[in-house]
């Protein structure tokens, strides 16, 4: 299974100060260390301005390995809708797995199809909560 992660308003409330950056992160980390068969793509803007390396160095060490790429840029200026789908499209299309089960947690339900099954959208407000990774886990398990 191959989880697309969000940032902003995910691992941390959207538009928090630096201080508090990331603090929803131990929560995600915890529930990775259940489900050892989910790898992580960044499907974050933050991708676009940082190496891969820099965005696992935001997770612990036992993490880190299974952050497995980020998604692409899409071509051209105008924002296209449901973009991240798209991205997501294309990262799994370019992937030696493209079949392979995916999720996404999410902030902004416009990035995607409506009603799109496999997106957990969590409170920009807030971030991730346990009962978003319930919903996931929840996903997880439906695709064995």
């Amino acid at each position: 299974m191959l989880l697309f992660l969000d940032f902003d308003g995910v691992l941390h409330k959207y538009g928090c100060k630096p201080a508090d950056l990331f603090t929803r992160l131990p929560l995600l980390e915890a529930w990775l260390q259940l489900h050892p068969g989910v790898d992580v793509v960044v499907s974050s803007t933050w991708r676009l301005t940082r190496s891969l390396d820099e965005l696992r160095s935001h997770f612990s060490a036992g993490i880190r390995s299974r952050i497995v790429g980020v998604t692409p840029k899409l071509a051209g200026d105008s924002p296209e809708r449901f973009s991240r789908e798209a991205e997501v499209a294309m990262w799994l299309r370019q992937s030696a797995l493209p079949w392979r089960p995916w999720a996404a947690l999410e902030d902004q339900a416009w990035l995607y199809r409506p009603f799109n099954k496999r997106v957990v959208l969590c409170d920009p407000d807030t971030g991730l909560t346990k009962f978003d990774l319930d919903r996931l886990a929840s996903l997880v398990a439906a695709v064995g």
